[in-house]
């Protein structure tokens, strides 16, 4: 209702608070100058005779009651004060109603809304206790000052002392007074509580978006080093081999017909590695029904190492220390930093020797790939990239991820070195004793 209402002014061109309170004051003058006339007319009627007060409103000049109209539409314009100064305007309309009181017969007396709206106003726009203790000031200062101001009726024409009369209209301006303002305050409190609440739910809607952001990152992020890791390794051994074939295409025909054997399969693998990372990274939606590939482990390191000495790597492998179990998390980390490591060194270091030392520590697993200067011709080495890798940035968030460290730098020999650690899990046993009680 408040919304259709608010959408109509805004349409009328009043979009402003002030401008919708001055248009509130409008109405309401137009209503209070109404509601006047009528109970003057109803007190002078019969009616009004029957309880002895049109006696009482034969001394009522037109010009007083002009006045009293021009005050009546004072009071309601004062309204346009309600939001921002919601005191000054109840200050406003009390003096309206002190103005009312010596226009009026003694025998008669009008409540102009604008005073209880401003009331209201009090309770919806004022600290709650200010907001009581005005509204009994003014009830107190209306009636007292009222009655000096117009005077009592006689105890004759009302037919009620005047003490009780006193009494009864002060009972009468605090229960009105105070009921707008308690009226107000339960909405002031509502609106409030609902501002909150739609604070706090745009709050969690913003949180929301935040943290769906970071996923979308973190996903991409992992889709990166997954595709860059498979594709990296592949392609750049494919690449070597290309360059060999080429040399050897017209000195040794069958070396150049084997090395092109060998791209066209590890072109088909890589074809496959990269459906199956496509695969396991998208979001199928079926559930546990999706199919999943295994992702590889510590055990097949010793394939990886195996198919770099295939692209003609020389590659050496130490292992120092009791292995023992890592979590899948952590195999994959190592698996494809050693997998990041060895393309490195045949992009960037072709006919290299490739130390790989892996160290199993009582608190952590060591895996360190040492590469020497690039000692082949330059038409085997592939091109140079257009611009720097994110291979040492995967390598190192996928450390970050598992709670390890990666260091990669260049070494005094003009090689490069990549060193990786992984801490061991406390719940970690020895790969013989555990191989022990299996077999028990």
């Amino acid at each position: 209702m408040l919304d259709v209402l608010r959408r109509r002014l805004d349409a009328l061109g009043v979009r402003t608070p002030t401008g919708r309170d001055a248009l509130l004051g409008a109405v309401v003058a137009v209503m209070s100058v109404g509601l006047f006339v009528a109970v003057l007319q109803l007190v002078s009627s019969n009616l009004g005779e029957t309880f002895g007060a049109r006696a009482s409103l034969d001394g009522m000049s037109t010009g007083a009651t002009v006045a009293a109209c021009v005050v009546i539409v004072g009071q309601a314009m004062a309204l346009t004060l309600r939001r921002r100064w919601p005191m000054l305007c109840l200050a406003l309309t009390l003096l309206g109603q002190l103005a009312l009181a010596p226009l009026l017969p003694a025998f008669m007396s009008f409540q102009a809304p604008a005073g209880l709206m401003a009331a209201y106003s009090v309770g919806v726009y004022a600290p709650r206790r200010p907001a009581l203790g005005a509204a009994a000031a003014t009830a107190v200062v209306q009636v007292l000052l009222g009655y000096v101001l117009g005077g009592p009726a006689s105890a004759a024409e009302l037919g009620v002392p005047v003490g009780t009369q006193l009494w009864g209209g002060l009972v009468s301006a605090l229960v009105t007074y105070l009921g707008a303002v308690l009226v107000g305050a339960y909405v002031g409190t509502r609106r409030e509580l609902l501002a909150q609440l739609r604070a706090r739910v745009a709050q969690a809607e913003r949180e929301r978006e935040a943290l769906a952001a970071q996923a979308v990152l973190a996903e991409r992020g992992r889709m990166a080093r997954e595709l860059h890791d498979v594709a990296a390794h592949h392609l750049s051994g494919i690449v070597v081999q290309a360059a060999a074939a080429e040399r050897l295409v017209t000195g040794d025909p069958e070396r150049a017909k084997e090395s092109l054997r060998w791209i066209r399969g590890q072109g088909r693998e890589t074809l496959e590695n990269l459906r199956l990372v496509v695969g396991i990274l998208r979001d199928t939606g079926d559930g546990d029904d999706a199919p999943s590939a295994p992702q590889p482990t510590l055990a097949d390191v010793p394939a990886l190492l195996d198919l770099a000495r295939s692209t003609g790597t020389r590659v050496q492998e130490t292992r120092r220390g009791d292995p023992y179990d890592l979590p899948p998390t952590a195999q994959l980390t190592v698996y494809r930093v050693l997998q990041e490591s060895l393309a490195n060194a045949r992009r960037h270091a072709p006919g290299s020797a490739v130390d790989v030392e892996t160290v199993y520590d009582e608190d952590e697993l060591a895996v360190t790939v040492r590469n020497g200067p690039a000692d082949r011709p330059a038409a085997i080495a592939p091109p140079e990239e257009a611009g720097p890798g994110h291979g040492v940035i995967g390598m190192t968030e996928r450390a970050e991820l598992v709670g390890g460290r990666l260091t990669a730098r260049r070494t005094s020999g003009g090689g490069w070195l990549v060193r990786l650690t992984v801490p061991r899990p406390e719940s970690a046993a020895p790969a013989r004793q555990r191989a022990g009680q299996v077999a028990r």
